[in-house]
């Protein structure tokens, strides 16, 4: 325990644990006045989140995360954070300047509605409004109005929520995530309690607050539904190349007009289907057990190819595509010795291709 204990001061040092939580409850009173960097718990606290660094576990729930992606047609793209980045500056926090943080990790986030507000404004800036009408239309859905005639619809693209990409190896700390930052306000007065107006000669009043590092990394993706026709996929990537343009030169979240929130795709978008369902079958779960049970005996593996051929292949062809691609690679695994390779692969293509 005396280990554990005095491990905790260096521990303390690399910032918290979670960031967001730190930045929400831990905050002491505000206090920018003080020049005093070691006196001031409020200098303190800022120097203390300057050092939060990604969660040790962090990259388990992000691949959870991506992985899930895989049940729609979804456009992904990496994008790098090529100067500071300000989301949320709008939320409630204890620097006066929001920013926002995952709530069970603490990590920096980029809302999906962000990023639906910043393609919805690059459209209307960057095309003609009868140019971009019917994608406007289809992907952010319309109100309906009665007088015209006009049916509600609901957009057909989703916007996830961009998260913090994990870049944390097997050893070591993870990369530092957020920076101290300043804003300076002239005309105190003014934006105070409105007690004079605002003028040039009053003494400048910096303001420090938090931001997200330059360099961080986000996973930016839109989804349609499954079943989705050609017409709808060159719609989710075309919004996907506007959305990465957006990003690239108008940038997202705060101070935007000061260079924030630029984001640099790392490669291009890629479309990936969605994962096939694999359906409840008697027979499917009958055939692996039975795979099982020859492993366990270890039958030979020419007998086991015979019987598959001569009792298993006729059972196993009414069964859907992807569910005779299941048990094709639950052969696989069970023969795989080299001078059988050309009757299981033969005996396959049978069975997958419905020869």
């Amino acid at each position: 325990m005396r280990k554990v204990l005095a491990a905790l001061p260096r521990f303390e040092e690399m910032g918290p644990s979670h960031a967001g939580l730190a930045h929400e409850r831990y905050a002491p009173q505000k206090d920018d006045e003080s020049k005093d960097e070691n006196s001031s718990p409020w200098r303190g606290w800022l120097s203390w989140m300057d050092g939060a660094r990604e969660p040790e576990h962090y990259g388990v729930a992000y691949r959870r995360w991506r992985g899930a992606l895989t049940q729609w047609h979804t456009a992904s793209v990496e994008m790098r954070a090529t100067g500071r980045l300000l989301a949320g500056h709008g939320n409630a926090s204890p620097t006066g300047v929001g920013l926002t943080l995952h709530h069970t990790w603490g990590v920096p986030v980029i809302p999906g509605s962000s990023l639906k507000g910043v393609l919805a404004a690059y459209l209307r800036a960057s095309f003609e409004p009868a140019e971009v009408a019917e994608a406007c239309r289809r992907l952010f859905g319309v109100p309906g109005d009665e007088r015209l005639g006009q049916k509600a619809s609901v957009g057909q693209v989703l916007f996830h929520d961009a998260p913090w990409v994990s870049s944390r190896g097997k050893e070591g700390a993870g990369p530092r995530m957020l920076a101290r930052d300043v804003l300076t306000v002239h005309q105190r007065g003014w934006y105070g309690k409105a007690e004079s107006w605002p003028n040039d000669y009053e003494s400048p009043n910096p303001v420090a607050f938090l931001s997200v590092r330059p360099g961080g990394r986000f996973l930016v993706a839109l989804s349609v539904a499954p079943g989705a026709d050609d017409e709808t996929l060159r719609l989710l990537r075309w919004a996907a190349d506007r959305l990465c343009e957006a990003l690239r030169d108008w940038g997202v979240g705060g101070k935007t007009a000061a260079g924030y929130g630029r984001l640099e795709p790392e490669g291009s978008v890629v479309i990936n289907p969605p994962r096939a369902v694999s359906r409840p079958s008697p027979e499917r779960d009958a055939f692996k057990a039975w795979g099982e049970e020859q492993r366990a005996a270890k039958t030979e593996q020419r007998k086991v190819l015979e019987d598959f051929d001569a009792q298993w292949r006729p059972k196993l062809m009414p069964l859907s595509r992807e569910a005779r691609m299941e048990c094709a690679q639950a052969l696989r695994v069970l023969v795989r010795s080299p001078k059988l390779q050309e009757r299981r692969e033969e005996l396959l293509r049978l069975l997958v291709d419905g020869a």
